[in-house]
C-alpha cells in the first residue's frame, strides 16, 4: 500500500483551494474592471456629446489618448454622403445606444444642438471599446495571478520548512538503540506536535518498562529452571548409584516427581509468555456460572484428599467475555491456591454474584492469609512467601493477573477479619443474557 505524504497533500489542497479562489476572485475583479472600463467610455461619450451640444466641438475625430484606435467619431446627422451621420440617418432617438452598421457595431450618443437644432452623433466602435475594457480587466487580473503564484510558492516552502521537525523526529527515532530507548525532546517542538511527542515518549516509557520486565522475567525463569535441572542431575546420579531394586524404585519415584514439577514449571512459563505475547482470538461470551461449576467439579477430588470443605455460597447466572478458555484457567488457579494453602479441616467458599453491572467471583479460605505488606507482590512472577509449606512455581497469580488484564477484569486480594485470604475478580457483564440468581448450594 502506497504511503501518503502529508506535505504533498497539504500542498495539493492549498494550491487547489488557492487556485479556485484566485480564479473566482480574479474573474470577479476582472469582470468588474471590464464593465467599469465600458462605463467610463460611455461617460466619455456623454462628456463629448455635451460639448458638441454646446457647439464647442465640430464634426471631426476626437482621440481620448495617443492610440489611434481609441478615436471617438463626431458626425452630423443628415444627407452628407459618406459620413457616419449620413449612413445612420436622422431618425435615431436622442441618447446613448448601440447600433449595427455595415457589419460593424457602434456605441453612439445622439445629441441635438440647442441653437441650431442640428443633430450630431458621437460614436465609437464597440470592438475597440471591448479591447480597451479587456486590457483594463487583464491589467487587474494578471497581477493577481502573478501574486497568487508567488504566494503559492511561498506557502510551499513554508509548509516544507515547518514540517521539517517531523523529519528530524523520525530520524532521531530511527537512530534509537533498541536496548536504550531515549525520550524525544520537548523543546524546540511546535505546539501542535507536542501531544504527538508526549504520546511517543509515554510509549517509550512503557516499552522500557516492558523490556525491563521481560529481562527480569528471563533472568528469573533461568534461575527457576536452573534449580530443578540441577536437582534432576543429582537424582539421575543417585539413581545410578542405587544398590537395590527397592532403592532404585524409590529414587525413580523422586526423579519422576522432579520431572513432573519441571514440566509444570515449563508449562506455566509458556502460559505466561503466551499471555504476554500473543493477542489471542476475539473474546466470546461464555456462561461464568458454567465455568465455575466445571472447575469446582474438577478440583473437588483435590479438596477431599486435602480434607478441605469446598463449597459454594452464591451462584449467579451471568454471561461474560472469555478468550481461549482463559477464564477457566483464572478460576482454577484461584480455587487451587485456596485449597493448597488451607490446612486440613479448613474451608474454601466460592461465590459468584452480580454487583453494579459486574460479575464478582470470589474465593475465601481459612488459611494463614498473607502479610499486608506482601499482598501487592504476590502477583509478581516467581514471588513466593518465605516459610510456606507449599511448593510451586510462583506463577499462578501472575498468570491470573495477565488473564484479568486480557479480559478487562480486575483482581483484588485481601485478608479476612477472621483469618484467611479473599480472592476477588471483577468483570463486566454481557447484558444479552438474562441474569437470575440461584439459591445457595454446596458442591
Amino acid at each position: 500500500m502506497q504511503t501518503r505524504s502529508l506535505q504533498r497533500d497539504l500542498n495539493r489542497w492549498v494550491i487547489l483551494t488557492a487556485t479556485v479562489f484566485v480564479l473566482v476572485g480574479g474573474t470577479i475583479a476582472g469582470g468588474g474592471a471590464f464593465y467599469e472600463a465600458r462605463e467610463l467610455q460611455d461617460n466619455l461619450l456623454r462628456e463629448v456629446a455635451v460639448r458638441v451640444r454646446a457647439g464647442q466641438l465640430s464634426s471631426e475625430p476626437v482621440q481620448s489618448s495617443e492610440a489611434e484606435e481609441e478615436t471617438i467619431v463626431i458626425s452630423r446627422l443628415g444627407p452628407e454622403n459618406g459620413t457616419l451621420g449620413a449612413r445612420l440617418g436622422d431618425s435615431l432617438r436622442t441618447g446613448l445606444q448601440t447600433v449595427s452598421l455595415d457589419g460593424e457595431r457602434w456605441r453612439i450618443f445622439v445629441v441635438r444642438q440647442e441653437r441650431s437644432g442640428a443633430g450630431f452623433v458621437v460614436a465609437q466602435q464597440t470592438e475597440l471599446r471591448d479591447e480597451i475594457a479587456l486590457n483594463s480587466a487583464l491589467n487587474v487580473f494578471l497581477p493577481v495571478l502573478l501574486l497568487s503564484g508567488a504566494m503559492l510558492l511561498t506557502i510551499h516552502f513554508l509548509i516544507r520548512h515547518h514540517l521539517r521537525p517531523l523529519s528530524k523526529l523520525a530520524a532521531r527515532l530511527d537512530r534509537q538503540n533498541a536496548m536504550q530507548l531515549e525520550s524525544l525532546p520537548a523543546t524546540g517542538i511546535p505546539q501542535e506536535l507536542l501531544p504527538f511527542t508526549t504520546s511517543i515518549n509515554a510509549l517509550l516509557v512503557r516499552l522500557r518498562e516492558a523490556m525491563r520486565e521481560q529481562s527480569r522475567f528471563i533472568a528469573d525463569a533461568a534461575h527457576e529452571l536452573r534449580t530443578p535441572v540441577a536437582a534432576l542431575s543429582l537424582q539421575v546420579e543417585n539413581l545410578q548409584a542405587a544398590t537395590s531394586a527397592a532403592d532404585r524404585k524409590a529414587r525413580q519415584l523422586a526423579l519422576q516427581e522432579g520431572l513432573e514439577r519441571l514440566r509444570l514449571l515449563v508449562s506455566r512459563l509458556l502460559d505466561l509468555a503466551r499471555l504476554q505475547a500473543e493477542p489471542g482470538t476475539p473474546p466470546q461470551p461464555v456462561s461464568f456460572h458454567a465455568v465455575v461449576r466445571g472447575v469446582i467439579a474438577e478440583l473437588h477430588p483435590l479438596a477431599e484428599s486435602a480434607h478441605v470443605d469446598l463449597g459454594v455460597t452464591t451462584y449467579a447466572e451471568v454471561k461474560v467475555l472469555d478468550q481461549d478458555g482463559q477464564l477457566t484457567q483464572l478460576v482454577r488457579n484461584a480455587i487451587d491456591n485456596a485449597i493448597r494453602y488451607t490446612p486440613a479441616g479448613g474451608r474454601v467458599d466460592v461465590s459468584l454474584a452480580v454487583e453494579e453491572g459486574k460479575a464478582v467471583f470470589s474465593v475465601e479460605d481459612t488459611g494463614p492469609g498473607i502479610e499486608e505488606s506482601l499482598l501487592e507482590h504476590v502477583m509478581e512472577p516467581f514471588f513466593r512467601i518465605e516459610g510456606s509449606r507449599q511448593t510451586g512455581s510462583g506463577l499462578g497469580l501472575a498468570i491470573s493477573r495477565q488473564i484479568a488484564e486480557r479480559l478487562d477484569g480486575t483482581i483484588t486480594l485481601s485478608n479476612q477479619p477472621g483469618g484467611g485470604l479473599r480472592f476477588t475478580y471483577f468483570q463486566a457483564v454481557c447484558h444479552d443474557l438474562p441474569i437470575t440468581t440461584e439459591p445457595s448450594s454446596d458442591t
